[in-house]
């Protein structure tokens, strides 16, 4: 059974991935830089790098499948002369 998302919560969740993960990944590396140690901080650093990771290939797959879709080929078709 598929999960139904609203319009809007499908199209940012790739976005807030991003920006979770960027957050994420810059606040560990500071504090383990200021601190001298990783701990704790490395996991959240793996985490942000995955976050990242997520939302950049979800937005490629979105972008490749976009191209590929009958539905843009219909529109190219018809704008032809």
């Amino acid at each position: 059974m598929k999960h139904w998302w609203p319009e809007h919560v499908y199209q940012s969740k790739p976005y807030v991935a991003l920006a979770v993960g960027g957050v994420c990944a810059l606040t560990s590396l500071i504090v383990s830089i200021l601190r001298g140690e990783w701990g704790w901080w490395a996991l959240v650093c793996g985490a942000g790098c995955g976050l990242l990771i997520y939302g950049a290939v979800i937005l490629q797959l979105r972008r490749e499948y976009r191209q590929h879709s009958k539905w843009a080929r219909h529109e190219h078709d018809k704008r032809r002369p």
